[in-house]
C-alpha cells in the first residue's frame, strides 16, 4: 500500500486524463508506475549486461590489441566496416 499527495498542477493533469480515458486515477497511477518500473528494470538488466561485456569480451580484445597493435584498424577502415555489414 502506497499513499501519496501530489502537486495540485499534476493531480488536475491526471484527474483530466482520468476523465478522458474513463478510468480512475488509481488506475492510472498504477499503470503509470508499472511502466516506470519495468523501464527502470530493464535498464538495470542492460547495464548488468554491458558490464558483463565489457569485462569479458572487451578486455579480451584489448589484450589481444594490446599484445599485437598491428592489428588496429583506422576510423576509415572501421567506417567502410560498418557500411558494409549496413548493405
Amino acid at each position: 500500500m502506497l499513499a501519496l499527495t501530489l502537486p495540485k498542477d499534476l493531480d488536475a493533469r491526471l484527474e483530466g486524463l482520468a476523465r478522458v480515458t474513463g478510468q480512475s486515477k488509481a488506475a492510472l497511477v498504477e499503470e503509470a508506475v508499472l511502466a516506470l518500473v519495468e523501464d527502470l528494470e530493464n535498464s538495470e538488466r542492460e547495464k548488468a549486461s554491458l558490464e558483463t561485456w565489457l569485462r569479458t569480451e572487451g578486455v579480451a580484445a584489448h589484450d589481444r590489441l594490446k599484445a599485437d597493435p598491428g592489428r588496429a584498424l583506422s576510423i576509415d577502415q572501421v567506417r567502410a566496416h560498418l557500411e558494409r555489414r549496413r548493405g
